[in-house]
């Protein structure tokens, strides 16, 4: 069996499943001889050689669902959730960034940017939407609509729609969607769409870049809406710009996503933007920004596929912070760090002296973590203001989240 892999309009190589070499990445000759061409990954460069199954399947695996997600995903397909292939041949019309896959038979994408017109995008009244919500436990959001292929990695259900005009649409046939829908869970976890919608919103009052949000009521429950940053919508098209977590840049596997289960560390990430970025020194400090703003709001689920590069053209930066969400709410949920500061990974266990040894494993002075703590100190104030204006905001919820800051402010 062997799929396309296409990078924006062009046919960037091929995807194949061999009898006794696994799957393999081969680059097409074509695509190598563009002067213009991008690699599909940092950890698979512009090559003429095959990319073996160690060396490709975690890029690959990693555009597709995790966990139990990924799980009630090939069930409802009646396909192995073990199978990469065949889950990317169903769903890999719409991936995350600028990557397309689709069946062997289509040698060509018909375009690049699309138009908003019928043939891409259904209206959504506000009753299928509902339906959508309601049945999600039954029928994976992301095949909702037999015309919809598209693969959106992570462990939580989540819808991709495309906002046009002011209204919601379902994008047909591998057409890009421009946000991401998000029901919040239940028991326990109820608040989890106000969870993450308050600390969104805190992380740009504090002046972190952050996609727009929103939180809505949708079949009687708060869905998180965020909007997508790998996607420009401009006057009537939308088109799309290519993005990788951490855990594909660095070619490990998305079930390795946490440090001590072999998954990237900070000192990892960090110096993987020193060598990536295109003006490092900028985006290794707006990754500290982030890596300290989720220390602060007790984000202990902080790993590898929640940090990714954006690629716009030949420019490389660090993406808008995505997934921001302070578990440290919930007793269910562990208080193990993800990734390790300094000597511990219990999170109520760091302090001063940690991040003063993770500043020597980045080979930076103590000072500049310490900076950004009191950079945070001195907004806070103002930050919290603006949310307490907010309608949509629990003050249930924002007070606990605050608490929790107050408490790892070092």
């Amino acid at each position: 069996m062997r799929l396309n892999v296409f990078f924006g309009k062009e046919k960037a190589g091929t995807l194949e499943s061999t009898g006794n070499r696994g799957l393999v990445f081969k680059y097409d000759q074509d695509y190598l001889s563009r002067t213009d061409s991008i690699p599909l990954s940092a950890s698979l460069p512009l090559k003429n050689e095959e990319f073996s199954q160690k060396q490709c399947l975690p890029f690959f695996s990693g555009l597709l669902p995790e966990e139990d997600f990924r799980k009630k995903i090939a069930d409802f397909l009646h396909i192995s959730e073990t199978s990469t292939l065949k889950l990317l041949e169903a769903l890999g019309g719409e991936c995350a960034g600028l990557i397309t896959i689709t069946p062997e038979e289509n040698a060509e994408l018909q375009e690049l940017v699309y138009p908003l017109t019928k043939d891409h995008y259904a209206p959504l009244d506000g009753k299928r939407m509902e339906e959508f919500i309601e049945q999600m436990n039954t029928r994976p959001l992301m095949k909702a609509d037999d015309q919809l292929r598209l693969s959106l990695a992570g462990a939580q259900e989540k819808l991709a729609l495309a906002k046009l005009d002011g209204e919601w649409h379902l994008p047909l046939n591998g057409a890009p969607s421009t946000h991401i829908l998000k029901p919040t869970r239940n028991g326990e976890l109820s608040s989890l769409a106000q969870n993450e919608y308050i600390c969104m919103k805190l992380a740009k009052n504090l002046g972190l870049s952050v996609p727009e949000v929103d939180l809505l009521k949708i079949a009687g429950k708060e869905v998180f809406v965020v909007e997508r940053y790998d996607r420009i919508v401009k006057k009537n098209e939308i088109q799309r710009l290519h993005q990788e977590d951490f855990c594909q840049a660095l070619g490990m596997m998305s079930s390795s996503k946490y440090q001590n289960d072999g998954g990237p560390g900070i000192a990892d990430i960090f110096n993987a933007i020193k060598n990536s970025c295109s003006v490092p020194a900028l985006e290794t400090r707006k990754f500290l920004t982030y890596v300290v703003f989720n220390f602060l709001i007790g984000n202990c689920d902080s790993h590898g596929k929640n940090y990714s590069l954006l690629y716009k053209g030949k420019d490389t930066e660090l993406s808008p912070l995505y997934d921001a969400v302070s578990t440290r709410m919930y007793k269910a949920l562990t208080e193990k760090l993800s990734m390790k500061i300094g000597k511990h990974y219990e999170i109520q266990k760091v302090d001063r002296e940690d991040f003063s040894i993770l500043a020597e494993s980045l080979d930076i002075k103590p000072a500049a973590i310490i900076n950004i703590f009191n950079e945070f100190g001195k907004k806070l104030d103002s930050a919290q203001k603006t949310l307490n204006e907010d309608e949509k905001v629990s003050k249930k919820v924002l007070d606990g989240i605050l608490s929790i800051i107050e408490s790892n402010m070092i």
